[in-house]
């Protein structure tokens, strides 16, 4: 399948700690937690205002789970629980660095994800 080109070039990583009773789908994790490149996130918007030269990017994760605590079958999406993890980014062509970075997440009692932090600083280079 041929990726989508955008008109940037991101690079970073995110460490994400998952919550001890549940495993994550399709990411090897160590300890409970996983690194996680931004490259592995689906550019959801993005958006250039031309008068004050600010680019907005908007990422998007879904990451699945299960319970650690029920034993271990064939999943039919019914014990599948998904969390989104979402990115926003306002890059400025003035200063050439991304100004303002927000990473969230659902903070609820039914999330699978306990903290999110940054482990590699997120850059963005224009094409």
């Amino acid at each position: 399948m041929k990726k989508i080109r955008y008109p940037f070039d991101l690079q970073g990583k995110i460490t994400v700690n998952f919550k001890k009773n549940f495993k994550p789908i399709f990411i090897d994790t160590h300890n409970n937690s996983a690194e996680i490149s931004i490259d592995e996130f689906a550019v959801h918007s993005f958006n250039y205002d031309s008068e004050s030269r600010l680019l907005s990017v908007s990422l998007q994760k879904a990451i699945n789970a299960i319970s650690n605590t029920e034993v271990e079958e064939l999943i039919n999406g019914d014990e599948l629980e998904n969390n989104i993890i979402k990115v926003d980014l306002v890059y400025c062509l003035y200063n050439a660095a991304i100004i303002s970075s927000h990473i969230s997440y659902p903070l609820d009692i039914n999330s699978f994800i306990e903290s999110i932090s940054v482990s590699k600083y997120f850059t963005l280079q224009l094409n």
